[in-house]
């Protein structure tokens, strides 16, 4: 169910899961495809058996912040094979009231199915991160809780010449089943664009900052972070609302 005025148009069904229509949530002109967990971990599931690679993000606002202010927002994003929301503020703010997908937004459902997919699976990833303390969190991070998953190598990316090759050649050699991402906007985006075309590996999976326990989603510090991001949200998704003829901001 959506909410009135101009929410109303935010809303578009397109493409196909299965035998029903699969929802394109729109927030600031980005279009997320608005499947359950269920319906996400089929669609990766299909994608990791086959090729060529195929590009996941589970978008986050933080994210969709950092591409804004970058000017890469829309081109960025357009170009993955399946944009997953990766939290309840942009269904919130794109008046989505299906309590399931806001059930399993706020609970990263579909990060965590797929996380225990691949640790049934016994699958081979490599992880990139930005720096080396965020690398470290990451293995921990999967280690404790998906122990199961083999992880294949670890890289830090940085913006530096021929760094790029460097990893492609690591990432082939190893292969790898999936390549998880916990790079930040727009550095994830740029990487994987550069470098799809010379991938070998199922599936890249571009997490962000998706990643938190539950301890860190109830620190003080996170939850002021959730604050500040879903109202600069709200803000730009007001002013365009103001700036498009007949629209209007009505709640």
């Amino acid at each position: 169910m959506l909410k009135s005025g101009w929410r109303s148009a935010i809303i578009s069904r397109l493409g196909i899961i299965g035998d029903r229509m699969c929802e394109k949530i729109e927030v600031l002109g980005i279009q997320l495809d608005g499947y359950t967990a269920k319906e996400a971990m089929q669609e990766t599931i299909r994608c990791l058996e086959t090729e060529p690679i195929s590009t996941i993000e589970i978008l986050a606002g933080a994210s969709v912040i950092e591409l804004m202010e970058t000017g890469d927002l829309r081109d960025k994003l357009s170009r993955m094979d399946l944009l997953v929301v990766g939290d309840r503020t942009l269904l919130d703010l794109s008046g989505i009231e299906d309590k399931t997908l806001l059930r399993e937004a706020e609970s990263n459902l579909f990060l965590k199915m797929f996380l225990r997919y691949l640790k049934k699976g016994h699958k081979k990833v490599f992880l990139l991160a930005p720096n080396e303390e965020r690398k470290k969190k990451f293995q921990e991070y999967l280690e404790w809780y998906y122990s199961g998953i083999e992880i294949s190598g670890a890289e830090i990316v940085e913006d530096k010449p021929g760094m790029s090759d460097m990893i492609v050649n690591k990432i082939n050699g190893a292969e790898t089943d999936c390549i998880l991402s916990v790079l930040p906007s727009p550095l994830q985006e740029n990487f994987i664009q550069e470098n799809k075309p010379v991938l070998d590996a199922g599936v890249w999976m571009g997490l962000g900052e998706g990643i938190k326990t539950s301890r860190q989603k109830n620190d003080k510090k996170t939850r002021l972070l959730d604050f500040f991001v879903k109202f600069k949200l709200k803000s730009e998704i007001k002013r365009q609302g103001k700036d498009q003829p007949g629209q209007s901001d009505t709640k």
